[in-house]
């Protein structure tokens, strides 16, 4: 990224979205484990299959459940996953519109 009349972007960006790739990544395997863990436990059955545990069941799948708990997370998870290269993406786009205005500009101007 330009350093443009004193103002340098590229070190404060880049930084910027390396050290959000790395959180992102580092979110996604903490949660891959835990979804793990919880999907063994939730099907361990643990309550068991008497009055009690058949009511704990019925409450705990009230509104979808932890499954639908657990979709909806691996779904955010997923799309924070994908942000940081959205981000390159778009910041390159960016400054690509930016030169190709300079240019036309600069074309259509004439020298100054």
């Amino acid at each position: 990224m330009r350093d443009e009349e004193g103002v340098q972007i590229a070190e404060l960006v880049s930084t910027g979205i390396a050290q959000f790739h790395l959180m992102a990544g580092d979110l996604d395997t903490a949660y891959r484990s835990d979804e793990a863990e919880l999907r063994g436990l939730l099907a361990s059955r643990v309550w068991g299959t008497g009055p009690a545990g058949t009511a704990f069941f019925q409450a705990l799948q009230a509104l979808g459940g932890p499954e639908r708990w657990l979709d909806d997370t691996d779904a955010l998870v997923r799309d924070i996953n994908k942000t940081p290269t959205k981000l390159r993406r778009a910041v390159g786009n960016s400054l690509s519109t930016d030169d190709a205005v300079a240019e036309y500009l600069a074309r259509a101007l004439g020298p100054a």
